[in-house]
């Protein structure tokens, strides 16, 4: 028996492995809910004392807290709409300015939680009798439904979650809210240590639509959001549910943790740090895959965890199937536990300087739990096998487009597709010397020949299994390409860039749109048009008379002209002029090849569009001038011409100018007598209007 085989042994002693999960549930600091809550009630409620002599209804609270006798009060305290108001009300009265919820409601949500307090109520505020608990045991958490009122917490909830997902949960169905529930005892049933401790920081369950935020999302949960997890509505099996439960509080543990100790540098913004790239990950043309320092400490954390629930569960599958099911949709323990380790090595490099001292020792002790978890864990420094597991992750998604409602032309797009694949695996295997490999491979790609664009397209997933074969079939111990892994950049290259472009294709995605989502990327500009508003402008872009003229206000990185553009299609008769007043921005999106008819100027808008005559289509995607400068914005549209506004929905809104800003907008354009305009319901909240053309 090999060392390894030895050590895997030893490894999957139930004794070992509950030792472990011990350890994990009771580190003092790092494991301890209890300690954790605590630490969380201590700096929230000093935050409600510091803002009790301006917010009154904060001292209530405070009063209201102080005198619950010994009583559990971290459902309270720790609830998800309570947490926010405090958090934002003092952030409010620290910076002189809006930030969140509204400082009245902050106050109103204070008052209505002291009186719940007072009434000896210590159950999450949202519990009204609307809502279902997880299960029996006190740190089950409630499942949201959306028939709960919308008073001050209902409300608040509501609005938290809009403005961070752009959508609103749902209500599970019976058979949902019971398959969470057998979930949650499959949990318990694996983790009985672990369990309780976790779950306790999940204290609202929402059930996500397949919209806004959280659109082709499984699960979710956010450190601004805290106390709240979501779960998608494909709820697969118990085994599924166990895991996303488990995924999601765990987030939530660490988040909580946050708030009481310097996991991170004091001066590190929440989006800063060293930029890590994820190989599993696609980049989806916005950077999906380079996580900062925030997302890597918190998904290292889980994955630690989520290794030991996967060794455990495929250690009882086969006793706890007989109750549960078959053992389905749970991430495989090699998997979780290889992600672990090149996160955790992450940590210890380039991001190492970037963690606070509580946060360091985080690290180090999870590294040092991983270290018994995973007796063989992969070569440092090895990344293929993670590169090589997005490449075949991406296979199926290929397979169910082409199986289902294709796209029209989805083959033929994904023909230049496959040709750069398999062009990119040959040059691989010739450049590490894989000659056999190559000759196979070779053969593979014979079996389906080149007979156009559609039956190559078609065959890409077969394709992409035979690269993925050939390709670990070559690495000498599966986590590298050679032995010096001196290729595996070139993998990782190849894998990423076939993934972008299979990504722009399967969302239907223009080449220009594409570039300019990247460019997106690229400069961390976040302010581009919605897809469903670029789909729009495209429509009418397509619409434009013969000889027309298009003006966009506000470039970002081109993609509401690159939507353009794809509306357009082969036209060459139709100028577009779009305006950008960021030098960098406007710089960088003329860099791409623009046909002739496109132009791209720097300038101040406000001041540029005067001078440019009128236009058949206005996007008017810039704030100041739409909202300051609305009166020269709707001089440039000749008589029969469209305009078209974005970023108008009322609960975006960050503070009260905003609201204000955007109903004066809307209350201005009604009562212009030339123009008819309507609110469409898409997510940005988008107007559309068209100045009257005036009678022969």
């Amino acid at each position: 028996m090999s060392a390894t085989t030895q050590a895997w042994a030893r490894h999957e002693s139930p004794d070992v492995l509950r030792a472990i999960e011990k350890a994990l549930a009771r580190h003092p600091i790092f494991g301890d809910s209890e300690y954790i809550q605590r630490q969380l009630r201590v700096r929230l409620i000093s935050r409600l004392d510091t803002i009790s002599d301006r917010v009154p209804a904060a001292g209530q609270l405070v009063h209201a807290l102080a005198e619950a006798d010994g009583r559990p009060i971290h459902h309270v305290i720790g609830d998800t709409v309570v947490r926010c108001a405090v958090l934002h009300a003092h952030t409010q009265l620290e910076i002189g300015g809006p930030y969140g919820l509204p400082l009245d409601d902050c106050d109103e949500v204070f008052a209505a939680t002291a009186e719940r307090v007072w009434r000896g109520r210590f159950s999450s505020p949202l519990d009204d009798g609307s809502l279902r608990r997880l299960g029996p045991e006190p740190y089950d958490g409630w499942i949201w439904n959306d028939e709960h009122p919308n008073d001050i917490f209902g409300r608040c909830f509501r609005q938290l979650l809009h403005h961070r997902y752009g959508a609103h949960p749902r209500t599970p169905a019976e058979e949902e809210i019971a398959l969470l529930g057998r979930g949650a005892l499959l949990l318990r049933e694996l983790l009985p240590d672990l369990t309780p401790g976790t779950l306790d920081h999940a204290h609202v369950i929402a059930s996500i639509p397949d919209a806004g935020g959280w659109k082709g999302v499984a699960s979710s949960s956010q450190f601004h959001l805290g106390g709240t997890i979501f779960l998608g509505r494909s709820l697969r099996s118990p085994w599924w549910v166990a895991e996303h439960l488990f995924h999601e509080a765990m987030h939530q543990k660490l988040y909580d943790l946050r708030h009481g100790h310097a996991l991170l540098t004091m001066d590190l913004a929440e989006d800063d740090g060293a930029a890590v790239h994820v190989p599993w990950n696609p980049a989806r043309l916005s950077g999906a895959n380079l996580w900062d320092v925030h997302r890597v400490l918190a998904a290292f954390h889980v994955y630690v965890h989520l290794g030991l629930l996967s060794v455990v569960a495929e250690q009882r599958a086969d006793e706890l199937q007989k109750v549960y099911g078959p053992c389905e949709g749970m991430t495989g323990s090699r998997k979780a536990l290889q992600r672990a380790h090149y996160l955790g090595e992450q940590l210890r490099g380039p991001c190492w300087d970037k963690l606070g001292p509580a946060g360091k020792s985080l690290v180090e002790w999870l590294l040092t739990a991983l270290e018994f978890v995973d007796p063989a864990p992969p070569p440092a420094g090895a990344y293929a096998h993670l590169c090589l597991d997005l490449y075949e992750k991406e296979i199926g998604q290929v397979a169910s487009a082409l199986s289902g409602a294709a796209q029209p032309g989805l083959r033929r797009r994904l023909a230049p597709l496959a040709r750069a694949e398999v062009d990119g695996t040959r040059r691989l295997l010739t450049d590490i010397g894989a000659g056999q490999a190559l000759g196979n491979f070779n053969q593979i790609v014979a079996y389906y020949p080149d007979g156009g664009d559609d039956q190559f397209g078609a065959s890409l997933p077969d394709l992409r299994r035979a690269i993925a074969m050939t390709l670990q079939r070559v690495s000498p111990d599966g986590y590298r390409l050679t032995e010096s892994g001196a290729f595996d950049a070139r993998l990782k290259e190849m894998i990423h860039g076939a993934s972008e472009d299979l990504y722009a294709v399967l969302a239907g995605y223009p080449l220009a749109v594409a570039a300019a989502k990247r460019r997106a990327s690229d400069l961390r500009f976040r302010s581009s048009c919605h897809d469903d508003v670029g789909r729009l402008l495209s429509v009418l872009a397509a619409a434009v008379p013969l000889f027309g003229r298009i003006l966009e206000i506000g470039t970002g990185t081109g993609v509401g002209a690159a939507w353009i553009l794809s509306g357009l299609g082969e036209r060459r008769d139709v100028e577009v002029i779009t305006v950008e007043s960021d030098p960098r921005l406007a710089e960088a999106v003329r860099a791409w090849p623009w046909p002739d008819h496109v132009q791209v100027i720097t300038a101040d808008a406000a001041e540029a569009i005067g001078g440019l005559g009128e236009f058949h289509l206005v996007f008017a995607d810039a704030a100041p001038v739409k909202y300051q400068r609305l009166d020269a914005v709707l001089a440039t549209l000749r008589p029969g011409g469209t305009l078209l506004l974005d970023d108008l929905d009322p609960e975006t809104a960050t503070s009260e100018t905003q609201r204000l800003e955007k109903a004066a907008l809307r209350t201005e354009l009604q009562r212009a007598p030339d123009l008819r305009m309507a609110d469409l319901r898409i997510p940005t909240g988008v107007i559309l209007a068209a100045k009257v053309s005036a009678p022969s």
